[in-house]
């Protein structure tokens, strides 16, 4: 693992930031990080981004930031939509997050193209 990803056990690079900023300063340890909630968002298990230059279409990815967990990243564009999806291995669950990841996308996909996507269900 990076340095940073062992020193924030995965939290967000923004808060990471934030953090490394302040300690840098000499501040104090902001009560955000003292609170409870902050050891809960150390395992968040779907780290996303998106990619908003389309030159960088080719190199698209975002890291998982645990062992557990996913990487998503996504780029928009008015005609397509490309995600990376990425994990630490071993992960038993990869196959099936990319197929319901598949599966979402194509349901969106019929939707915005005014498709009735699912059959009516009856009352």
């Amino acid at each position: 693992k990076q340095w940073y990803q062992r020193r924030v056990r995965g939290f967000d690079r923004h808060f990471f930031g934030l953090r490394h900023l302040n300690g840098r300063e000499g501040g104090a340890d902001l009560p955000l990080f003292q609170d409870p909630n902050w050891t809960t968002m150390g395992t968040i298990r779907l780290s996303t981004s998106t990619v908003a230059a389309p030159c960088l279409r080719d190199f698209l990815a975002f890291g998982a930031v645990t062992p557990n967990g996913f990487g998503l990243g996504y780029l928009m564009e008015k005609e397509w939509f490309g995600a990376a999806v990425t994990c630490y291995l071993p992960n038993d669950h990869y196959t099936t997050y990319l197929e319901n990841l598949d599966s979402a996308c194509n349901d969106i996909h019929a939707v915005l193209s005014g498709k009735n996507f699912k059959p009516p269900r009856s009352v």
